[in-house]
């Protein structure tokens, strides 16, 4: 995590990026300080944002030999002589009992499977629910008829919904695992919004020259809009705000 200043957002961005020798998508952007002229000079600020390089590199351990003492001619000569038989017992065979971890991801999924069910008719839900694990995520499809009630605007219920099911997770110390709740297909259809809402955003940025401030999502959308215009020629996006308002900002590059 590194501070970069300059008169500009996207300068300082752009410095940063150069010292790094990254790219775009390879980091967070946090814009700690907007930039102001000020008045003749008076109360003016530069530009000042945060950068943390999503990429973790990973070091290789070194083993060292250590030479060998020199051997004394008396122990040379030892070494010749036909040692005497040793009466070693046999090791014990012990067998590895191999962790399965998927085993493990399946338990915890039932019982985040379960707590969430109980939340959803407490919310007067009528509802089914079907947990899948594949490696390291976890999805729960729901099936129901009040398909709006438990999506809710915006996707605000279904999103709450699934931050407590990731403090689940991270309570039964399953961190790494991630999690995704669905319901008639809706992640999908979001997906396919927020593609078009980046692309357009992106052309209207490019058209006046001025940066794009999107509503403020959660993590997993912002990185959807981040990786949708992480190859294009003429606009970046970086993350301004705190949490829960975080959001994501669309600038010429």
């Amino acid at each position: 995590m590194t501070l970069y200043t300059n008169e500009t957002v996207d300068g300082a961005i752009q410095d940063a990026l150069k010292q790094l020798q990254l790219d775009q998508s390879q980091v967070e952007v946090t814009v700690l300080t907007e930039p102001r002229r000020g008045f003749f000079g008076i109360g003016a600020r530069q530009a000042r944002v945060e950068i943390t390089p999503l990429a973790t590199t990973t070091t290789a351990a070194v083993s060292v030999a250590t030479e060998p003492e020199p051997t004394t001619k008396k122990e040379a000569v030892d070494a010749t002589a036909t040692p005497a038989p040793i009466n070693t017992p046999e090791p014990e065979t012990t067998e590895a009992q191999p962790v399965d971890r998927q085993a493990e991801y399946q338990q915890v999924a039932a019982e985040l499977n379960d707590y969430l069910s109980d939340i959803v008719n407490q919310l007067g839900i009528d509802a089914t629910s079907a947990v899948s694990v594949a490696h390291r995520h976890v999805t729960i499809e729901f099936e129901t008829e009040q398909e709006g009630l438990l999506i809710g605007k915006h996707g605000r219920t279904i999103n709450a919904l699934q931050s407590l099911a990731q403090v689940f997770l991270n309570h039964k110390r399953f961190s790494k695992l991630e999690v995704t709740l669905d319901v008639a297909s809706y992640r999908e259809r979001r997906l396919e919004t927020l593609t078009r809402l980046a692309e357009n955003m992106a052309r209207e940025v490019v058209a006046t020259g001025k940066p794009v401030y999107l509503d403020p999502m959660p993590s997993f959308e912002r990185k959807q809009i981040h990786s949708v215009l992480a190859d294009n020629e003429h606009v970046m996006t970086y993350s301004a705000g705190t949490e829960p308002k975080r959001a994501v900002v669309i600038t010429l590059r």
